[in-house]
């Protein structure tokens, strides 16, 4: 078992971030497709196609073991057949608040199966765009086909030439994605997010601000490409991803919801500019 441990700067009130971790319609719009919270009969339950194992209102029925208004959450969520804790604690930061999240007694992350930490980032963010910007990115919708090749898209508030660039320029992808990015943009060139033998390695097309596509390893299967495809204006970009190179078989799920964590990173990065900061991941699920 292990436990998630993330930390994220907000700029809003604890207590605006604890109404919407608390109410029932604010959790609808940026966490789960169904939620029902009851202090009074320590109640707190989300179900739907966005919440992993796709549970229906009774398996998604948790109890609220503790909370202290604009301050501290607790309860008790099984996850893959595990009991696990999940602890939120919101304290004040700068000129906004610093959310903690530890999610303890989660099972070992396995190869192709879902990380709940990913789960996690996708809804955090979601979570800092609705309470700053009233606004939400995507979410991992686990009712979906989870086989074969993956297409995911997301709309952002920026031209196709800035979101290009977050594909391209090795100290935006380290904001969000990469920990050593190398980037020589042009056909065979070397594409990398420094994570070994895993992820990307070769440019096979590229049209700025239109499209960029790689090979991409996956341990020792160097068969799959992902592309990225940018349609838009001034203002507005439609970006999809394509991963590509999966069996029909292969189960996907894994990929699907740690590119909408990303995806979502990347859309309040641009979005936000300079401003927007990685959360933090003190600890995490993906070890084995």
């Amino acid at each position: 078992m292990n436990m998630i441990d993330i930390q994220l700067a907000i700029s809003a009130s604890p207590e605006e971030v604890f109404e919407a971790l608390t109410n029932a319609g604010s959790l609808k719009t940026w966490f789960a497709e169904e939620a029902l919270v009851n202090p009074d009969e320590n109640i707190y339950s989300f179900w739907g196609k966005y919440t992993p194992e796709l549970p229906d209102q009774d398996s998604g029925t948790h109890t609220m073991l503790s909370y202290e208004p604009h301050r501290y959450l607790k309860f008790d969520w099984k996850v893959k057949g595990a009991d696990t804790t999940v602890e939120i604690t919101l304290s004040p930061h700068q000129t906004g608040t610093l959310l903690s999240l530890m999610h303890h007694d989660v099972p070992s992350w396995k190869l192709g199966d879902y990380s709940i930490e990913d789960f996690w980032r996708t809804s955090l963010e979601n979570l800092r765009c609705w309470v700053e910007r009233k606004t939400v990115g995507a979410f991992c919708d686990f009712s979906q086909k989870r086989t074969g090749d993956i297409q995911l898209s997301i709309e952002i508030s920026a031209s196709p030439e800035k979101v290009f660039e977050s594909l391209s320029d090795p100290d935006q992808m380290e904001r969000y994605i990469a920990n050593d990015a190398k980037v020589d943009l042009q056909v065979g060139g070397a594409y990398s997010f420094g994570w070994g033998s895993m992820g990307p390695h070769k440019i096979l097309e590229v049209e700025p601000a239109k499209k960029l596509s790689y090979s991409w390893a996956d341990k020792d299967d160097p068969s799959m490409v992902v592309t990225w495809a940018l349609e838009g204006s001034e203002n507005r970009t439609r970006l999809t991803l394509i991963h590509s190179g999966f069996a029909e078989d292969d189960i996907n799920i894994g990929y699907s919801a740690g590119w909408t964590a990303y995806m979502n990173a990347m859309k309040s990065m641009v979005e936000r500019g300079p401003s927007w900061e990685r959360p933090l991941i003190k600890q995490s699920d993906y070890a084995q």
